[in-house]
């Protein structure tokens, strides 16, 4: 800019500059809380991902020789010329991080004595103020870097109160780095190799872009509170299965948890010893069995619902008993709880055909991995549960009006299947608040009977919160209060 060149050299301006990387540290060490911290965090995470796509995109490089004084300030000099190039300009990260390190620690000097905190305010300020000004004044960045520096830190601050956790920057972070990489990769091997250079600078481009807008996207499906927008993030046919249309938004992610899933179901299956054992259903009463799972591998299917369903495990049998009670029907709800991977119902429907009278029903509730179940509606879980009940009692019903037709008296039994991808927070969360529902348990009970149920299983509060199990034990007494 015009304005450039009338800005003066001050050597000495490196002492404020170098205090940038001081103050990064001792923030860390300053926040009082964790949602400070986390605030923090979210702040610079943010500005140096979306500092370094501008650098990707807008490669802007210092324009004046830089000047090496021959004073007391030649060694600081010396060694940004080694390790401070001058590249990387636009935006400022200096400035940025000033401004968000500034606004971050505004609040901390936590004193009941109004001049200590003024005094506190006034010196952070000032050196905040020296930091940004030191940038251009050292000749480390011209004005407009100064100003582009002001104005991301300005968005970062609107952006990050709005972040509704962890997880939306972990994708962010995972979607820019993995285009960093895979774009410079491709553009090293591009010219390594003689032949079609352009050929393979545009494929890594493109392949580095689709990483970016699939774990953006990604991103904001975690930012969305709804499961109805998770389901549209996430879409499955009636059997279960991830849509092409899915696969086309989130293959990265979907190739990572199909290869996690199978990971996981190979060490349980051999290497963890004390891992190996099949889930014992939860009998709500004696015509309806709750469990939760996993997504169960094809191999396996059938052993775990003889075994959930007849008590026994089928010993590596691929059908299920030949001879079952002509007066026993069997009714299979599975409840899948993945957005990430498809359900396993499709191997269900096939072990059942196997099976006298014995029909499946598929519902999806979809959970993005690690997200907090308190973040879904308490109206969806309500709904779920409900479609859950009218499936079962439809199912009685016929079966009560062919007793009457036929003059044979036959019973129902429902097995009730939540499952998730790898792990078991997901199902067994959803099955503690189905339970919860029916009343089955109660917020005095709900604790040990996971502990006994699933020992292995770990349900944080953060996870799994108490006010959400509150909630749901008291929602018939709310829906239908007593009357006196």
């Amino acid at each position: 800019m015009p304005f450039d060149s009338a800005i003066p050299f001050i050597p000495a301006m490196i002492v404020p500059y170098s205090w940038s990387l001081i103050l990064f540290v001792v923030s860390f060490f300053l926040v009082r809380t964790s949602t400070q911290l986390s605030l923090l965090s979210y702040r610079l995470i943010l500005a140096t991902i979306f500092a370094c796509l501008i650098f990707y995109f807008y490669p802007a490089r210092f324009s004046f020789s830089r000047p090496i004084p021959d004073d007391w300030t030649q060694f600081g000099y010396q060694f940004l010329q080694l390790v401070d190039k001058p590249f990387n300009q636009l935006p400022s990260l200096h400035v940025s991080y000033a401004i968000l390190l500034g606004v971050s620690l505004w609040d901390i000097a936590g004193s009941r004595k109004s001049w200590v905190s003024g005094a506190y305010r006034l010196l952070l300020t000032g050196i905040c103020t020296l930091i940004a000004l030191s940038t251009v004044l050292t000749y480390q960045h011209h004005l407009l870097d100064m100003l582009g520096g002001a104005v991301l830190a300005i968005l970062v601050l609107m952006l990050s109160n709005r972040i509704r956790n962890a997880l939306v920057i972990k994708y962010l972070a995972v979607g820019s780095i993995g285009f960093l990489l895979i774009a410079i990769a491709g553009f090293c091997f591009a010219n390594m190799s003689m032949i079609a250079f352009e050929s393979i600078e545009t494929l890594a481009i493109t392949i580095a872009l689709y990483w970016l807008i699939s774990f953006t996207m990604l991103a904001c499906a975690y930012q969305q509170a709804k499961p109805i927008q998770d389901a549209r993030w996430f879409q499955k046919s009636n059997s279960g299965r991830l849509t092409l249309y899915t696969w086309m938004k989130f293959a990265p992610i979907i190739i990572i948890y199909n290869g996690m899933s199978f990971l996981g179901q190979w060490y349980f299956k051999v290497c963890s010893k004390s891992q190996r054992y099949l889930l014992t259903p939860y009998s709500i009463n004696d015509r309806v069995k709750v469990v939760a799972s996993a997504r169960l591998m094809q191999t396996d299917i059938n052993n775990h619902f003889t075994y959930w369903l007849f008590g026994y495990v089928s010993l590596g049998r691929s059908i299920f008993p030949e001879k079952l009670p002509s007066s026993v029907h069997y009714q299979i709800i599975v409840i899948d709880l993945a957005a990430e991977i498809s359900s396993h119902v499709d191997h269900l429907e096939a072990a059942a055909k196997n099976m006298t009278s014995t029909s499946v029903h598929y519902l999806y509730l979809p959970l993005l991995d690690l997200q907090p179940l308190s973040d879904v509606l308490l109206k969806d879980y309500i709904d779920l549960f409900k479609r859950i009940d009218a499936l079962t009692r439809s199912a009685e019903t016929r079966v009560i009006t062919a007793n009457n037709d036929s003059h044979i008296e036959d019973s129902l039994t429902t097995l009730i299947n939540f499952h998730c991808v790898m792990g078991l927070s997901r199902s067994i969360g959803v099955q503690v608040l189905y339970l919860l529902y029916c009343g089955t348990l109660t917020v005095h009970n709900y604790q040990s009977w996971i502990e006994h149920h699933y020992p292995h299983a770990h349900l944080k509060d953060a996870y799994l919160p108490q006010s959400l199990v509150e909630t749901m034990a008291n929602y018939k007494s709310i829906e239908y209060p007593t009357t006196h």
